[in-house]
């Protein structure tokens, strides 16, 4: 696993953090873990009791992404044999996901759009078969993509991505320890910005040689999402004057975020990743 594995799941860490599904919601996890509002923490420039339980937080859901990572390289091993196949289909996945991150199937011309793209891959396809006459060439595999897009879209299933699933604590938490499992609850349930860059990462993490590979991977992925957390309870007013920024923004973020994705797809179904990952590494 070279370097640049590591920092892009890191920068999709802080690209989740970042998006206008998690952005919004950290100060209530921030006054809900700290039992300290926005305008209280204004009255101090510096908490420890907050940056503990922040701490805490990030920690727990650090646990689950991290073993998550884990148990996706586990089983990618199992199945090395069918490394090749499993890389396109992982591949197939990411871009999808990509495409949803973009927010175009929201759009009133969705239906065109997605139509659109099965058309092309298409065309696509039979100008592959003709020049290299191979039936399971590149070509299809792409055709593949503008099929199973067709399938996401007309099905409904992508709406699933747009639900907000989450875990709910009836009690105030217990200082570090409660801000601990409210980690790993915020972990257990997802968000609709969350799920298709950790989805991708966890795509990638099963493909890597070993376990310590793929826990590493959401490790980083973690780091970048729970980095900018800690920052943010140790400065919450500071948060709000970048929040006011950044939100203006938010369709950008997802839209390039959902671009990146899609060309990590390409790049993995081209077999081009690991060869980047190691010139760059």
């Amino acid at each position: 696993m070279e370097n640049i594995t590591v920092l892009a799941a890191f920068l999709g860490g802080i690209l989740a953090f970042l998006s206008p599904c998690v952005l919004p919601i950290i100060p209530g996890y921030i006054a809900y873990i700290s039992g300290i509002t926005a305008s209280g923490q204004q009255e101090k420039t510096f908490d420890w009791n907050v940056i503990i339980s922040a701490v805490a937080f990030v920690i727990g859901f650090s646990i689950v992404f991290t073993s998550l990572g884990a148990a996706s390289t586990f089983v990618g091993q199992f199945l090395q044999e069918y490394k090749a196949i499993i890389s396109k289909i992982a591949a197939i996945v990411v871009i999808l996901l990509g495409i949803h991150f973009t927010g175009i199937l929201q759009s009133e011309k969705a239906k065109q759009i997605v139509g659109l793209i099965l058309g092309l891959t298409l065309l696509f396809y039979g100008y592959d078969y003709y020049t290299s006459k191979e039936i399971f060439g590149t070509g299809f595999y792409v055709f593949l993509v503008g099929v199973a897009l067709a399938l996401f879209y007309f099905t409904g299933i992508y709406k699933i991505l747009y639900e907000q699933k989450t875990t709910e604590v009836k009690k105030k938490p217990p200082g570090p320890i409660g801000a601990f499992l409210v980690g790993i609850a915020f972990a257990l349930g997802w968000t609709p910005c969350i799920g298709p860059i950790l989805g991708a990462i966890l795509l990638i993490a099963s493909q890597q040689e070993t376990v310590a590979q793929g826990t590493i991977l959401l490790l980083a992925f973690s780091m970048g999402l729970g980095i900018p957390f800690i920052l943010t309870a140790a400065a919450i007013n500071v948060f709000f004057k970048f929040f006011n920024v950044v939100r203006k923004y938010f369709v950008v973020i997802e839209f390039i975020g959902g671009i990146l994705l899609i060309l990590i797809g390409i790049l993995l179904m081209t077999g081009n990743f690991e060869k980047i990952s190691s010139m760059l590494g």
